[in-house]
């Protein structure tokens, strides 16, 4: 049993000159349930899941906060948030970069079929005292010079405001996609009455960027991940009757018929950094004016635009 010290030793020494291999973590993306969801869907279902070797993770959350969370203590690399949340983030001293833009506005006035914004009368019922959706409203309002005819009440939550409006005990209200196809499809009295993208651009003179993705300062993986997502909205666009399958298969909570109606309503377009930065921009600088806390009490500063 003593006879072999030397093929011990050399068995020991291949031992520990072996350098350890470990898969590198995969790169996870956050994203929220919704329509953001349905702009990562061919990824999630793991037709493009790859950047420079490296894996890409994409995780739903239910909604902002969690995903801010997430983003915080570095459960995720990177985040799909609201643009004006991503300014709030900046203004907190919390470091994060735009690495594109893609939700290009979900907004919509919903009310009797038929009718124009200007002939509306009595109260619209808007979303989130001082959120985005309720500055882009009143701005329009504002701009159109209807403030002292239409009244923006609130009260109540998407979710709630869906449910009555098809029940027929609200007239008018702004709803994002995919609530308004729901409201449209199940209250046939009902109609789009105005496509607030399109009033805050002729108004704007600029769009209205809702949805950004963003990283980390100086993340070598940010323009990468902008391209995927890039591919996976021309993918989305490209066939709505697939894309309609696949985000009924992600258990968000949409089913084939919505997913699909809906999509042209979502305005994706993926814009880098740089390429959304005007838009960016001139949105903060309109939220800033009527609700500095929406956008962090400052614009951001160049540095996040990646510059």
């Amino acid at each position: 049993m003593y006879g072999c010290p030397r093929l011990l030793l050399t068995v020991l020494l291949a031992i520990s000159s072996v350098t350890p291999v470990f898969a590198e973590a995969p790169y996870r993306i956050g994203v929220l349930r919704g329509p953001t969801a349905v702009a990562f869907a061919p990824m999630i279902h793991g037709s493009m899941r790859r950047v420079d070797g490296r894996a890409v993770e994409v995780v739903a959350y239910p909604d902002p906060p969690a995903l801010i969370a997430a983003f915080i203590g570095r459960e995720v690399d990177s985040a799909t948030l609201p643009s004006n949340a991503a300014a709030q983030l900046s203004g907190r001293g919390v470091g994060v970069e735009v690495a594109a833009a893609f939700i290009w506005g979900v907004l919509y006035l919903v009310g009797p079929a038929g009718t124009q914004l200007a002939d509306l009368r009595g109260p619209v019922h808007s979303i989130g005292r001082g959120a985005s959706p309720d500055i882009i409203l009143r701005y329009i309002l504002e701009q159109e010079g209807l403030t002292d005819r239409i009244r923006v009440e609130y009260g109540y939550a998407q979710v709630e405001l869906s449910q009555l409006m098809i029940a027929g005990r609200v007239n008018a209200g702004v709803l994002p996609e995919p609530f308004v196809t729901r409201v449209l499809r199940e209250n046939p009295e009902l109609s789009i009455v105005a496509d607030l993208q399109e009033r805050f651009e002729a108004h704007a003179d600029s769009g209205v960027p809702q949805t950004v993705l963003v990283v980390r300062p100086g993340d070598p993986m940010a323009a990468g991940i902008a391209e995927l997502l890039r591919d996976s909205v021309t993918d989305v666009l490209a066939d709505e009757e697939r894309t309609g399958r696949l985000v009924a298969e992600l258990g968000i909570g949409l089913d084939e018929q919505t997913a699909r109606s809906s999509l042209p309503r979502l305005n994706l377009r993926v814009e880098s950094a740089r390429e959304s930065r005007p838009a960016l921009e001139r949105f903060y600088e309109i939220l800033h004016d009527f609700e500095p806390a929406s956008v962090g009490g400052q614009l951001p500063p160049p540095a996040f635009y990646g510059e």
